[in-house]
């Protein structure tokens, strides 16, 4: 009784470990296995078919390199140019602006006046005209205009960060363009507000009178204390010349800000105290508003934006204009444009070609009309089919002989090819399971002809051994082909 208890134990505890061989639940491939081939010839000097177990086993070992090569693909996001056209415009001598009825995917905001947030695009068809020598569009000064005002800040030139202000500056018509920040926040005691360049360091906050004495430090390093209280205005500053000051308002001082970014100021700082408390802990606060503009840019009438565009500057109706300006006796030559040339406006990506009229031959006898042209970038998702290889590096890695495997690895799956009589790494097993699931196997082996078994490794369970081994080298190539047919 005892003994088939035994049996029955010992039975049940080989088919666990050997588990079934049609549902393979590991992923093998070359990477991550490696082969042990037989090296007995001879027993009792009977000559056994090793050669053939290694042509058995040469086939697993490239099969499993086959299984590392597999179908993949990726996807990428590329940005492809898309060219959006007008209709064509005739030419006839008219000041023409274009309209996004004659470009409905313009992308601005375009008018016959530029209120509001309105630009006006136009071309003096009376300026441009058909060369038929060069047989090419002709254009000349001040054919094409950009005109747009201080709400309609183009984004090359800043945008929605950025204030446009126009003077007069030595009787000459000017455009200051100044970067701009806001920002609403709280600080503690002993805590630093920096805005670029300024440093306002909280010394004492009384939440009872609603005031805060701070040490402001200037941008060249010069050092003021202040008090500064609730619901004040408190302007700093650096002039046109550099030179550093400060002013207090009991209100908003808009005129005064005016007139400094009209006077070419630097840089300029107008904060304000809106409220003190307690905060959490007992910590004393105080919560501010400021505003930053610093000088970017300059220009004036006659002031070259980019190539041959010119700007005119009025600041009497906040206009600004940029024009293509050509004066070839003072460096802008006379701008022609052949078939398939293009005029580049100096911004919003846009631009005008001529389009031809032609004979049946091909050649030009004259201007159809005109396109604007907007080229823009977009994102577009594409998919590669291509091949993913996991493959050993080095085949000695791969395929070795029962002579080098004195344990068994733990990162690795072990595929044992041929029985105990000819496969040494029956030694390494004997070591590391017990009697009754080996006998177990020598069973299987002699009862059924072959046996593909498969073990939990005991020094790592996420890696199998593997017995590929039949009673004679056919048998055992019989268990070689049904562990590849199911892996």
């Amino acid at each position: 009784m005892k003994k088939a208890v035994g049996f029955v134990m010992a039975l049940l505890f080989f088919l666990s470990g050997v588990g079934v061989a049609n549902a393979y639940s590991f992923s093998i491939d070359s990477t991550n296995a490696v082969i042990v081939l037989p090296t007995t010839k001879v027993v009792n000097n009977q000559p056994l078919h090793i050669n053939e177990d290694a042509i058995a086993g040469a086939r697993l070992g490239a099969f499993l390199v086959l299984k590392g090569i597999k179908p993949s693909s990726y996807s990428t996001y590329v940005e492809v140019p898309v060219t959006y056209r007008s209709v064509i415009i005739p030419d006839n001598d008219q000041y023409y602006k274009l309209s996004e009825t004659d470009m409905p995917d313009v992308g601005l905001v375009l008018g016959e006046t530029p209120e509001g947030k309105k630009i006006v695009i136009a071309v003096n068809f009376s300026r441009v005209l058909y060369n038929s020598t060069l047989k090419k569009a002709q254009f000349g000064d001040r054919s094409v205009e950009i005109i747009f005002n201080e709400n309609t800040t183009p984004l090359s030139l800043g945008g929605e960060n950025s204030k446009l202000v126009s003077t007069v500056e030595n009787g000459k018509d000017t455009l200051y363009i100044y970067s701009y920040e806001e920002k609403s926040d709280s600080k503690s005691l002993g805590s630093t507000l920096t805005v670029n360049g300024w440093k306002i360091y909280f010394v004492d906050i009384d939440t009872e009178q609603k005031k805060t004495l701070v040490e402001i430090t200037y941008p060249s390093g010069l050092e003021k204390t202040q008090t500064l209280y609730k619901e004040k205005y408190y302007i700093m500053y650096v002039d046109s010349q550099g030179q550093e000051d400060f002013e207090i308002y009991d209100a908003y001082p808009s005129g005064r800000i005016e007139t400094l970014l009209e006077e070419g100021a630097q840089k300029v700082l107008v904060f304000t105290p809106s409220d003190f408390f307690i905060g959490i802990g007992g910590t004393k606060q105080v919560t501010y508003e400021y505003e930053y503009y610093e000088k970017t840019t300059k220009y004036q009438d006659g002031d070259v934006y980019k190539g041959q565009w010119v700007w005119d500057i009025d600041p009497s109706n906040y206009l600004f204009t940029l024009y293509l300006h050509v004066d070839p006796e003072n460096g802008f030559p006379v701008v022609t444009l052949g078939d398939g040339d293009v005029l580049n406006l100096p911004m919003f990506a846009l631009s005008i070609s001529p389009v031809f009229d032609k004979d049946n031959n091909g050649a030009i006898t004259g201007i159809t009309g005109y396109r604007f042209l907007r080229t823009v970038t977009v994102k577009k998702k594409i998919t590669v089919e291509t091949t993913k290889a996991e493959v050993v590096g080095d085949v000695n890695s791969l395929i070795i002989t029962d002579e080098e495997l004195s344990s068994l690895p733990n990162d690795k799956h072990v595929i044992i090819i041929g029985g105990w009589v000819s496969n040494k790494a029956w030694k390494v097993l004997e070591q590391n399971y017990d009697s009754a699931t080996i006998e177990g196997l020598k069973n299987d082996i002699m009862n059924k002809g072959h046996v593909v078994a498969i073990l939990n490794n005991p020094n790592n369970p996420n890696f199998k051994v593997i017995i590929l081994a039949g009673k004679d080298y056919i048998h055992t190539k019989k268990a070689v082909d049904e562990f590849m047919s199911k892996a």
